[in-house]
């Protein structure tokens, strides 16, 4: 078993776009490794696989008709080719795809279908269409299984990249949706005629596809709506939380925390729902190809980074407590990281002019950082390791140099304008971490300065707002 997953653990390192192909019945096992992948989620975001198959007999049934993994299938059929037909019950139905083919097999197309003649292609993504099409070419083809040559399709078609189509199709009917499906089926082949000699009623087709993507429109949006109005209630409320956390001067990370009255207990299911609803959106952008820097919408990214900035502090509160150790290692969940990734790859970095602007609205700023708190509490935890007496020689050294790192980290998000002026609240874990390391600079006579403990020695802090 282990060699056999070993050149699929190989390909998660890959960089790029995986393209999976496969000719007839090797079509369905690349479409059924291409579905291992996903289903694994697998791969980096970017190297996200496409499989293209020629010729490939049906796999699917109805869960994957309406998988959101559609996008990533690319199925080659020619109108010579009775392989992807393979599978369909023999005899020609007497009713309509729309009816009779969902009953009569469990196979259904999903993905999208580019049919071809011999010198012109059309694709298709209804599977009630697609498969009524398979149906009449599996009925139609004469001698049975024919070697098609997909190589030299696909060389026409690239010789003949610009296709005028049909123009009286057009002037039959005035619905451009009608007629571009009309037009497509004409073009390799499927005229009126024939799809009514096999019972295949184009128009009646043609009707229940609009509906159909009226529907899905009308549900989608309500969804979207519905889910978005219920986030944004939930966000308001984390923002409230946070404002009301600063009179008791320790700021709404500590507060959670130490859960010390009944609303710290109340905002968990906030965070909960959240946390849902933003790994389901970053699954989705996942499992949608997508060009690079253009994974969500500006306004998205914007509601992600939010999001990202207001609620992993609460995650890493909830880590610690618990006590567990280096979370951005151990515990940082994928979505987190997606969110910083695509909205660092969009947004560029502050001039000098912005730092101006954000040093004025600094009282009100969410920490930068989402794992700010993370560092906060590995800082605290090396200055616990160098005051213990049963800490080794090799223990002590790596505290220091990491708090010496933590030190150059802070002053950094400082001069930035980066940090939220809450983490300088006297109960703050922050201000806990700063009593620590004061004292223990102070006990152990060391003579170290640098410009953090300057800052804070001096009172600069108090001025950070």
């Amino acid at each position: 078993m282990d060699s056999i997953w070993l050149p699929v653990l190989q390909l998660t390192e890959i960089e790029g776009q995986l393209i999976i192909t496969g000719h007839s019945l090797g079509g369905s096992v690349a479409s059924l490794f291409t579905l291992c992948l996903l289903d694994g989620n697998l791969l980096k975001p970017k190297c996200r696989p496409f499989c293209i198959t020629f010729g490939s007999p049906l796999v699917g049934g109805f869960d994957l008709q309406h998988s959101i993994w559609n996008s990533f299938f690319l199925h080659v059929v020619s109108n010579q080719d009775p392989v992807p037909g393979l599978f369909l019950p023999s005899g020609r139905g007497r009713s309509t795809p729309t009816s009779s083919h969902s009953q009569t097999t469990g196979y259904k197309p999903f993905g999208t279908s580019l049919l071809c003649s011999e010198l012109v292609c059309a694709c298709f993504d209804n599977p009630d269409l697609i498969l009524g099409l398979l149906k009449v070419i599996s009925s139609e083809v004469a001698g049975g299984l024919q070697d098609v040559d997909y190589g030299e399709i696909l060389r026409n078609l690239k010789k003949r990249a610009i296709c005028k189509g049909l123009p009286q199709v057009g002037e039959r009917f005035a619905d451009p949706f009608t007629a571009g499906i009309i037009m497509d089926l004409e073009i390799i082949g499927f005229d009126q005629t024939k799809l009514l000699q096999h019972n295949i009623d184009i128009e009646t087709v043609i009707s229940t596809m609009k509906a159909e993507a009226r529907n899905l429109t009308q549900k989608n949006k309500a969804s979207d709506a519905k889910k978005l109005n219920e986030i944004k209630i939930d966000m308001t409320q984390v923002e409230l939380y946070k404002k009301n956390s600063k009179g008791l001067n320790m700021g709404y990370y500590d507060c959670f925390k130490n859960q010390v009255s009944k609303r710290d207990i109340h905002v968990e299911q906030f965070r909960v729902n959240l946390t849902r609803y933003w790994e389901d959106m970053v699954a989705q952008v996942q499992r949608k190809p997508h060009k690079e820097g253009a994974t969500f919408r500006t306004r998205w990214l914007y509601a992600g980074m939010v999001y990202r900035r207001m609620v992993e502090p609460l995650d890493i509160a909830v880590f610690y407590v618990e006590g567990g150790t280096d979370y951005m290692k151990n515990k940082r969940s994928a979505h987190y990281k997606l969110l910083q990734q695509w909205y660092e790859e969009d947004v560029k970095p502050p001039s000098g002019d912005k730092l101006d602007s954000k040093k004025q609205k600094v009282s009100s700023i969410l920490t930068e950082d989402s794992c700010f708190w993370a560092h906060v509490e590995e800082a605290i935890l090396s200055c616990e390791l160098l005051k213990s007496a049963n800490s080794t020689l090799e223990q002590r050294k790596s505290s220091w140099d990491n708090l010496v790192k933590f030190e150059k980290y802070i002053m950094e998000q400082i001069n930035n304008y980066a940090v939220s002026p809450e983490i300088f609240l006297v109960k703050s874990s922050f201000m806990k971490w700063w009593g620590v390391y004061e004292d223990y600079i102070y006990t152990s006579n060391n003579s170290y300065g640098s410009p953090l403990i300057s800052f804070m020695k001096n009172g600069c802090y108090t001025e950070y707002r």
